[in-house]
């Protein structure tokens, strides 16, 4: 590694109004970073470096590039946002969930293939990929806290889907989480 070429960044925890950035936020960010480098890279003097020498742009720069580049947040970002939220399904006694795969039905939605010790076969539920007025979602934490007490005490049957799949048994729309 050389570390020339090294840069840090000072993240912010907090968005503008004071709220906490949410991880998936936090990774969006780096990834966005990855894609678009920072405006200051060229002029570091004056920055702050660390131990190694790597200059580190203050939060302040971070905050001011993320504003100047709304789009920061893509499907894949709400693709793993969705995953994830599953992985966080706590154990519920004889109800665990095993995702087995997804598929990407438009920019809209995700069918999250699913099964567990119950189920004889798997399943597919529908989650939103994007808010109301089509911006990525970067979690559907609704959707992980009220996961566990949908599956144990068999709400998922108030959410039925008209569509079939042939990869599951059966279909729950859950794009309203």
């Amino acid at each position: 590694m050389r570390l020339t070429t090294s840069q840090a960044y000072d993240v912010p925890l907090l968005d503008r109004a004071g709220h906490d950035i949410p991880a998936a936020g936090l990774v969006t960010a780096v990834r966005h970073l990855v894609r678009h480098p920072a405006p200051d890279r060229q002029n570091e003097t004056g920055l702050v470096r660390d131990a190694f020498g790597i200059p580190v742009m203050p939060s302040g720069t971070l905050r001011q590039f993320l504003d100047t580049h709304p789009a920061a947040l893509d499907i894949t970002d709400s693709l793993h946002a969705a995953a994830t939220a599953l992985t966080a399904v706590p154990d519920t006694g004889e109800q665990k969930l095993l995702l087995l795969g997804f598929l990407l039905l438009d920019s809209w939605r995700a069918r999250l293939y699913v099964t567990g010790n119950a189920q004889e076969a798997p399943y597919g539920l529908d989650v939103a990929l994007r808010d109301e007025d089509g911006v990525p979602r970067a979690g559907i934490t609704g959707l992980a806290a009220a996961l566990p007490g949908l599956i144990a005490e068999d709400q998922l049957r108030y959410n039925p889907s008209d569509e079939t799949d042939p990869y599951c048994s059966q279909v729950f729309d859950l794009t309203h989480w």
